[in-house]
C-alpha cells in the first residue's frame, strides 16, 4: 500500500500531466524523424531523478518504425463460447440482463451456474469460465508481486508437464480462442507456469471470515492427475507488449494483470478469463510515432518532477517500453508506446530512510506523464 504522501502526489502529477501534455505534444509534432537507438543500461542523475536503470526491449520491435492507432474492443461469438465451455452441463441457474460496454452502450450479457458449482459469464468482450478444481488451484498461487504469500517464483517457467508439453498445450488454447470467435490475428506473449502437485499442495492456503486459516475447503488429498499449467497472455502489437489498466482499476503492471490467464490440466481448461483484447483494423490510420532519446526522455520528466512540492527523490531502476491501450472520447482506444518506469520513492522518517516501489507510465513520444 502506498504511504499517505503519495496521494498528494499521484494528485499533483495527474495536474501536471493536463498541464505538460500541451507543450510536449507540441514539441512532438514539429519534431523530424531521426533514427533513435536505446542502450541496454542507462544512467543519468538530476534532483529528484536518479537514473540507474535496466533498459528492455523486445527484440521483436523495430523503434523506429513505431505507430499509433485507434483500436476497439475485440469481440467473441456468445454462442460459440457457450456450446465450448457450458453445452454439456447441467445448468442451475441463468441470468441475462444488459451491461455498459466500452461503446457507451448497454450490451448483453449472460450468467450460467452449473449444478456442481461450474460458472460462465458472458457478454460479447469479456468472459470468466470456471469449474470446481480451478479453485483449489487459486488457493495454491499468488501471483501479485507485493503480496504476503507471493509464490510464483516456486513454480517452474516454461516447464514441462507430463499430460502434455507446454508448446501443443498453448496451441491447444489459440484453437479454442479462435474457435469462439476471437479475431486470429491477435498475437500473444506468454507466460506458462507448471503447477506440479507437491508444490500445490504445499502451497494450498485460505482464510475465514476473521482472516484465519480455514483448512476446510482444501482438497481432500493431491495427486499426479492434478498437475497443470497457468497461462498469462498478455497481447502482443508491433512486437511489444501491451499494458492498460486492468479492470479499468488497477494500473501497476504485474504478470497476472494480463488480457487473458487460463488453468489447463488434463482434463483440458478448467479457467478462463478474458479481461480486453483489443482489435486494429486493418484499413484504421496509422500514425509515425518519433520516439524521444533517453535524454531528450528523462529531461521533460525531470521539469514534470521538478512541480512536486516535496523532498522525496525518485531512483529508477528499471524502465521497459511498451504499447498502451487509453480509452479515448470516442469511446474507442489509442494505441501508442511507452515506457514504464519501476522506481523507489525514497523519503525520510527520521533517521530512518523509507523506500516505497512505484511504477510511472511515460509517453514514450512526447515524455508525458500518464499515471
Amino acid at each position: 500500500m502506498k504511504a499517505k504522501s503519495m496521494i498528494l502526489i499521484l494528485g499533483i502529477f495527474c495536474i501536471m500531466s493536463s498541464l505538460s501534455a500541451c507543450s510536449t505534444k507540441e514539441k512532438a509534432v514539429g519534431k523530424k524523424a531521426e533514427i533513435v537507438e536505446f542502450p541496454e543500461y542507462y544512467e543519468k542523475a538530476y534532483d529528484k531523478l536518479s537514473f540507474k536503470a535496466d533498459v528492455l526491449i523486445s527484440d521483436e520491435a523495430n523503434v523506429n518504425q513505431m505507430n499509433r492507432y485507434t483500436a476497439i474492443r475485440a469481440k467473441y461469438d456468445m454462442g460459440l463460447a457457450y456450446d465450448e465451455f457450458f453445452k454439456n452441463i447441467d445448468v442451475k441457474e441463468i441470468h441475462k440482463g444488459d451491461v455498459l460496454g466500452d461503446s457507451g452502450k448497454m450490451i448483453k450479457y449472460e450468467d450460467y451456474i452449473g449444478s456442481n458449482k461450474e460458472t460462465l459469464y458472458l457478454n460479447g468482450q469479456s468472459l470468466t469460465f470456471t469449474l470446481p478444481f480451478s479453485r483449489y488451484v487459486w488457493n495454491c498461487v499468488y501471483p501479485e508481486s507485493g503480496h504476503p504469500r507471493y509464490n510464483l517464483d516456486k513454480y517452474e517457467l516454461g516447464g514441462n508437464l507430463k499430460f502434455m508439453s507446454v508448446g501443443d498445450v498453448y496451441k491447444q488454447i489459440l484453437s479454442i480462442l479462435k474457435s469462439i470467435g476471437l479475431p486470429d490475428n491477435i498475437d500473444f506473449i506468454p507466460a506458462i507456469y507448471a503447477l506440479d502437485y507437491k508444490t500445490l499442495e504445499q502451497e494450498e492456503y485460505d482464510t475465514d471470515m476473521s482472516g484465519n486459516e480455514n483448512t476446510s475447503k482444501y482438497k481432500a488429498s493431491w495427486d499426479e492427475q492434478d498437475d497443470c499449467y497457468y497461462f498469462f497472455m498478455r497481447q502482443k502489437i508491433e512486437g511489444l507488449p501491451l499494458y492498460y489498466v486492468y479492470g479499468n482499476a488497477i494500473k501497476d503492471l504485474e504478470i497476472c494483470y494480463t488480457g487473458i490467464e487460463v488453468i489447463y490440466s488434463n482434463e483440458g481448461i478448467q479457467r478462463l478469463d478474458i479481461d480486453k483484447l483489443f482489435e486494429i483494423n486493418d484499413s484504421s490510420e496509422r500514425k509515425p510515432v518519433s520516439l524521444l532519446s533517453l535524454d531528450e526522455l528523462t529531461e521533460t520528466i525531470e521539469k514534470q518532477y521538478e512541480m512536486i512540492i516535496s523532498d522525496n527523490i525518485f531512483e529508477i531502476n528499471k524502465m521497459e517500453l511498451y504499447m498502451m491501450a487509453r480509452k479515448n472520447m470516442k469511446n474507442s482506444y489509442d494505441i501508442f508506446p511507452v515506457w514504464i518506469l519501476f522506481m523507489e520513492q525514497i523519503h525520510a522518517d527520521g533517521e530512518k530512510e523509507i523506500r516505497t516501489p512505484l511504477q510511472n507510465v511515460i509517453d514514450a513520444e512526447t515524455g508525458e506523464i500518464i499515471s
